[in-house]
């Protein structure tokens, strides 16, 4: 399968066809919002932490390493609060919200958050042609109730279908352009974001919010994950490190609202950073199996993406890696970037790179947008924040000679005269 995207975002305003992020919200492990979000960023903490009884029985079904029926790790990053919902405010009854999946309870509260950090009211966007494209890979939910039993198959089961996680916020808020869900497993948020960008694009909406959603509520993929190796022992995403063994999964629920930059700036609203460009491409055959990734399909779409961003590869910053902690991808992400945003780079300014994983661990689907939104950030505070758990650097990649860093503490963007320019890469699979 091997989708990739790659995104390009500056600081301020470029040409005609980008796209300005004017508002934006989540709810992250440690965090309720953007601003709380940078504070975990910039400080440097760990919000990962135990599993949480009322997920499943994390220590009974701990075993480490690749053990049939078993988990390899007793953490990952977990959202407080998943069951606050104001039914009343959102129009159902308590008995319905005790019955609808809580990420689309999440969802509605962040896209309310989201619009209202945009600035939009919703009352005049109803009836408008808005579109919702929704990042998601889980119905945990519907299926824990079909794993009760036959007689669990009821018809309020309809409401917890993935297809109504953008159309529950369509329907609330009157928004009568696209509504889709999108599925590219970890890269799933960001391809909803670039499908958004092409739909504003083409004049088809006005208006985009795009939102990833991940609540993992059974051990199922976890246990799956661990026998392909993929689950790190610990519990943290080490991206980069000697000792990266896998990811750590984690909740999060992420809105940004977007609009054409002209638009934005026509009508005042707050800029809060510019998408310049975007690529989606697939590894093909240059890989050897479909879960394996490919240094040519990075590099292919790396180019891809900066040519549609009329932007030198050389120009950027910082970059928000896919950055999970697997052994394989790690190094092939590093060198892809290196080989292609290192060319003709000054010797005395290395691409910096990080992962927000190393934070709050691998939130799947919602991974790529949660990755923007810190992107956002960067270019608003003009810094970037260390990637955690690497301090002894993977072997794998040619230090040496690629133009790479990941910051070990928090670093300034460097002032060069011009607006700071960022990207954010994502792949799936693998994980």
């Amino acid at each position: 399968m091997g989708v990739h995207e790659r995104f390009v975002a500056r600081g301020t305003a470029a040409d005609v066809r980008s796209v300005a992020v004017i508002g934006m919200a989540c709810r992250v492990p440690g965090a309720t919002g953007p601003d709380e979000l940078w504070e975990l960023l910039s400080t440097g903490v760990d919000a990962t932490g135990a599993t949480p009884p009322e997920r499943y029985d994390a220590d009974a079904l701990h075993a480490p390493g690749a053990v049939p029926g078993k988990i390899a790790a007793r953490r990952g990053g977990y959202v407080d609060g998943v069951a606050d919902f104001d039914a009343e405010f959102f129009g159902m009854s308590a008995a319905e919200a005790v019955e609808l999946d809580p990420q689309q309870r999440l969802l509605l509260m962040t896209a309310w958050e989201a619009l209202e950090d945009a600035g939009q009211r919703p009352d005049l966007l109803a009836g408008s042609r808005t579109g919702v494209f929704v990042g998601s890979s889980r119905a945990d939910y519907l299926e824990n109730a079909f794993q009760q039993g036959l007689k669990a198959a009821t018809a309020a089961q309809f409401n917890n279908v993935r297809s109504l996680l953008p159309a529950r916020v369509s329907h609330f808020f009157d928004l009568r352009g696209p509504s889709v869900v999108v599925e590219t497993a970890c890269s799933s948020s960001l391809v909803a974001v670039h499908q958004a960008v092409q739909s504003l694009r083409a004049g088809e909406s006005p208006l985009a919010l795009v939102a990833g959603v991940n609540l993992p509520l059974r051990p199922h993929e976890g246990v799956m994950m661990s026998q392909a190796g993929g689950m790190a022992r610990d519990g943290r995403s080490k991206f980069g490190a000697a000792h990266a063994d896998g990811h750590s999964p984690s909740d999060a629920v992420s809105v940004v609202v977007l609009k054409p930059l002209a638009a934005a700036l026509a009508d005042g609203d707050r800029v809060r950073a510019v998408i310049a460009g975007s690529a989606i491409g697939n590894d093909g055959r240059t890989s050897d199996t479909v879960l394996n990734p490919s240094l040519t399909g990075q590099r292919e779409v790396l180019g891809w993406a900066y040519a549609d961003a009329a932007i030198d590869p050389s120009d950027v910053d910082y970059v928000e890696a896919h950055g999970s902690g697997s052994p394989l991808l790690d190094p092939l992400e590093l060198t892809a970037l290196g080989q292609v945003l290192g060319a003709g780079r000054a010797a005395d300014r290395p691409l910096l790179v990080g992962s927000v994983k190393s934070n709050i661990g691998h939130a799947e689907a919602a991974a790529g947008l949660t990755g923007l939104i810190k992107v956002v950030l960067c270019l608003e505070h003009g810094q970037i924040p260390a990637s955690l758990h690497a301090a002894t650097p993977n072997p794998a990649v040619a230090w040496d000679e690629l133009p790479l860093e990941i910051p070990a503490g928090l670093r300034e963007l460097p002032e060069l005269g011009r607006p700071a320019v960022a990207g954010f890469p994502r792949r799936a699979p693998p994980r």
